[in-house]
């Protein structure tokens, strides 16, 4: 079926799923939750880089929600466009706040930004990066940074980039995130600590290598990757980890984004989840696929088009499935 005709189920596929499973009541336990059925958890992100804010992306992300009017999307958001040398907040602010609907959570996303880190009074460092590169790629006249993973500073530092972030985003009306992803999904157990001792309280960073290979083998970065997250695969579920300051509840980034996996894949993960809910109706199992703002216009009609055979076949086949946010995986 074409993607339009596609598009066109969608209203109706949610209006069935809604009859049938429906979302959980607020406050209401997990035994009661299992004992009205399980679901699949619909769980869609965004990564706000920290680059840039371009029109064409923000005008495939508006199209996201007329699209599917349904999907709840977590934006994990980056200080970072505050910190540019001509940022202007006041169209920062509002060139993202066009794309978050009121249902959408915001999140929080760090890269290691130069501009930014330095802003929250910590020294800058220039390496170890992604690539391998002893010099970074980008310009550091005007800001660097992106592909030195925020895992090579102490935790105290990033207690300090983690909080200047949190204090920025909320002074600019965008709210005070309590979930996380890291930069390239580095959450070492040192950015972890710093995350729970700032008040995060959800990370999803988890992510399973296999997804990168095709075009990260030949870097550190899926290396490291792959011994961080060993054993996390595409029906990966939440799990706690204890930090130095309290538990954090990972939620594993299963299907990736859409810059590293395809319309299919994405479909296929919800497929493999579809099969382990099978085997017991009463869980709720969660599907996580996202994108990149920075890239939007490119990779988000792909994951449009995996939404839609989503939504298709579970109208199809009566799957209840249910959007979410991070923090109302949390909190089940």
């Amino acid at each position: 079926m074409k993607l339009r005709s596609l598009f066109a189920v969608v209203t109706l596929a949610a209006t069935a799923l809604a009859a049938c499973g429906g979302e959980p009541s607020e406050g209401s336990t997990e035994d009661e939750q299992r004992t009205r059925g399980g679901r699949i958890q619909l769980f869609v992100s965004v990564d706000w880089e920290g680059r840039e804010i371009a029109e064409a992306n923000l005008a495939a992300m508006e199209r996201l929600h007329v699209h599917f009017p349904q999907v709840k999307v977590t934006h994990f958001l980056n200080a970072a466009y505050f910190t540019k040398p001509d940022a202007r907040p006041d169209d920062v602010r509002a060139r993202i706040a066009r794309v978050v609907a009121p249902s959408d959570e915001k999140g929080l996303h760090i890269h290691g930004w130069a501009r930014l880190f330095e802003a929250a009074g910590v020294t800058f460092r220039d390496n170890p990066t992604f690539w391998g590169m002893s010099k970074l790629t980008s310009d550091c006249s005007y800001d660097c940074g992106h592909e030195v993973p925020i895992s090579s500073y102490t935790t105290e530092e990033l207690r300090k980039v983690v909080r200047f972030s949190l204090d920025t985003l909320e002074k600019n009306g965008l709210g005070r995130a309590k979930s996380f992803r890291t930069g390239g999904w580095m959450a070492q157990p040192n950015v972890r600590d710093a995350l729970t001792a700032e008040g995060i309280r959800t990370d999803t960073s988890a992510v399973p290598a296999v997804w990168l290979a095709p075009q990260l083998s030949s870097y550190p970065l899926h290396a490291w990757l792959d011994e961080l997250w060993r054993g996390t695969t595409q029906t990966s579920q939440p799990f706690t980890i204890t930090t130095a300051s309290g538990p954090l509840v990972e939620v594993p980034d299963n299907g990736a984004l859409a810059d590293y996996t395809s319309a299919q894949q994405m479909v296929d993960v919800f497929e493999a989840n579809k099969a382990e809910w099978l085997k017991d109706r009463r869980r709720a199992l969660v599907v996580s696929i996202g994108f990149h703002q920075e890239t939007a216009a490119r990779y988000l009609p792909q994951l449009e088009s995996a939404l839609a055979r989503i939504y298709e076949t579970a109208a199809r086949e009566n799957i209840p499935v249910e959007s979410v946010n991070a923090e109302q995986i949390r909190a089940r």
